[in-house]
């Protein structure tokens, strides 16, 4: 009897161990929502972790000042795979690594807190679903990259009726076109013409065309001609560019960052009209046959399959990003930083070798004057002078025209100067009208003072030099005339409205400028001169003969180009 008893209480143990009762089976995880934070891109990612039986229920992002766009598919997607898998060996999103990162030290923070064992967690595995063999698909059009220009051209493909394929290597859409920060490159729109800031469109690429030669004006004018329709497109997609800057330039009404309000409102149109899109899927190799260009290879997820389509179009972006592509094409500029984006590594270019196509001024790149580089982070700065800041040295004097609208040449400007860096100033009526200023302030890069005196003495430069600098602006704004370094576009800030603010900032690389030649039409030319009339460049991978002088432009008008000659054919 005794025998019998004691097997009945081990049984009960035994039991109860195993969740018979309502005690979690690790008994020192306890029920909760745990708050935690990490350090993100922008800055900190506050992530909830609620815990229940031993089990993660749920993990969300509640707070954040991460990129839009860019941020949102990490966000979505690594919370969920924590709880799905109950597991921290969650892979981060390339393009969005940092706030990739920020959220699962957020979540190893919380599930500490609730009493997991969180090395156990970051070792588990994470098991997929075993996927099927991928096959070959045909398609009317497939297009190569889901930037500005890939999304524009497969908006306009599929209205036109065509059952179009959009392939991006990145986890998310987006491509450079999301870091575009202030403007929308247009001349005479009513938006500039109602605000006095009209300008003869014939009169602007002639200013172009003489400080470069090699432009194509006659790109210039298909651009400049469609740009107000391009702008009313992208508005009636909901973007609000009806801002205007200066005779060249138009911005959000908000003055938020223009590629985050350009990215959004296109891929809302791209679900709207179902496009096929296809995000984590790389092309490798165009397919040829008898010298005719028949598809892409394409490899996901470790497969990989081809489409073939009647045509292809390449806007796989720059090579900015990509230390390999810089070596080879432009070597004197690999070792700046770059705001690029991550995917702008010149995946394109080695596409095009398979056709022989002409790559034309590849060692041509537009360097951004306007870098701030803090924790590893590289941020443009770019609103800040587009908000009417000036350039001061670590002298606390202005050296140039600090609105001159080739950026190399400012950044190189800027290199003649002593130390490492330079500052950027604006005032609090500057401040007021950028909500991305509004960010990069809240992130903390900003100098910050009531006075141009104690803003001097925190920028560390003299501060009579920095006194003078500011009196002789303020006549320039009062005059128009700014009889020091001549400049004459905006004029805007008289800085009387306190408080101040000195940003540091340095040269890096922005775009790449030359690319896969192609002709009005933007088809790829070929060494040998002749266009293949199926295969498409456009957007920053193609030397389209503007040089990256409108590039947000450039990605709408000739993409919606693109799409017209594809659909008149």
């Amino acid at each position: 009897m005794k025998k019998l008893l004691r097997c009945v209480l081990a049984l009960c143990m035994i039991a109860t161990i195993a969740g018979c009762s309502n005690k979690p089976a690790d008994t020192n995880i306890s029920d909760g929502v745990y708050t935690e934070s990490a350090k993100g891109n922008n800055g900190d990612v506050k992530v909830e972790v609620e815990v229940k039986d031993a089990k993660v229920i749920r993990v969300e992002v509640v707070e954040h000042i991460e990129t839009a766009g860019i941020a949102d598919v990490p966000i979505q997607s690594i919370p969920a795979a924590i709880v799905e898998h109950q597991s921290l060996k969650i892979d981060t999103i390339a393009g969005a690594t940092n706030t990739s990162k920020a959220i699962l030290e957020a979540a190893e923070l919380g599930l500490m807190a609730a009493g997991f064992d969180v090395e156990a967690m970051k070792n588990k595995e994470v098991i997929e679903a075993v996927k099927s063999e991928a096959e070959d698909v045909i398609c009317d059009t497939v297009v190569i990259g889901a930037g500005g220009a890939g999304m524009t051209t497969a908006i306009e493909l599929k209205k036109g009726g065509q059952n179009v394929i959009l392939v991006e290597k990145q986890a998310m859409n987006g491509g450079a076109t999301s870091l575009a920060a202030t403007y929308f490159v247009a001349v005479n729109t009513e938006y500039q013409k109602q605000a006095g800031l009209g300008l003869s469109i014939d009169e602007y690429i002639a200013d172009q065309v003489s400080k470069n030669p090699d432009m194509n004006a006659d790109n210039w004018k298909t651009l400049l001609e469609r740009s107000e329709e391009s702008v009313e497109w992208l508005n009636s997609l909901g973007t609000k560019i009806n801002r205007p800057l200066s005779t060249y330039q138009v911005a959000t009404e908000d003055g938020s960052s223009l590629g985050v309000a350009i990215v959004k409102a296109l891929n809302a149109e791209i679900e709207r009209l179902d496009v096929d899109m296809r995000l984590s899927t790389k092309a490798v190799e165009l397919v040829t046959e008898n010298d005719q260009v028949k598809g892409v290879k394409v490899e996901s997820q470790n497969e990989t399959y081809t489409i073939y389509a009647d045509n292809i179009v390449i806007a796989t972006g720059g090579f900015a990003s990509g230390k390999e592509a810089l070596l080879e094409y432009a070597p004197e500029w690999a070792d700046l930083p770059s705001t690029s984006a991550a995917g702008s590594t010149g995946d394109g270019f080695e596409l095009v070798k398979a056709v022989d196509a002409n790559l034309a001024f590849m060692d041509v790149v537009r360097l951004n004057p306007s870098v701030h580089s803090e924790n590893g982070v590289n941020s443009s700065l770019s609103a800040a002078r587009a908000e009417g800041g000036i350039m001061v040295n670590l002298e606390g004097k202005r050296f140039c025209n600090d609105y001159y609208p080739d950026y190399t040449t400012l950044s190189k400007w800027m290199m003649e100067q002593e130390g490492d860096h330079v500052y950027i100033l604006i005032d609090q009526s500057a401040m007021d009208k950028s909500k991305r200023l509004q960010g990069f302030k809240d992130q903390g890069y900003f100098i910050e003072a009531d006075t141009i005196e104690e803003l001097a003495e925190k920028m560390g430069v003299p501060a009579d030099n920095l006194t003078a600098t500011i009196e002789k602006y303020q006549l320039a704004v009062k005059t128009g005339v700014d009889e020091e370094f001549g400049r004459s576009a905006n004029l805007t800030i008289d800085f009387t409205q306190a408080p101040y603010y000195a940003v540091s900032t340095k040269p890096g690389l922005q775009v790449t400028l030359g690319g896969i030649e192609v002709d009005s039409s933007m088809h790829v030319v070929t060494k040998a001169g002749h266009a293949i009339n199926n295969l498409y460049a456009v957007g920053e991978c193609a030397h389209d003969g503007l040089f990256g002088g409108a590039p947000t432009n450039e990605n709408v008008t000739f993409g919606k180009l693109v799409a017209e000659d594809i659909l008149n054919k």
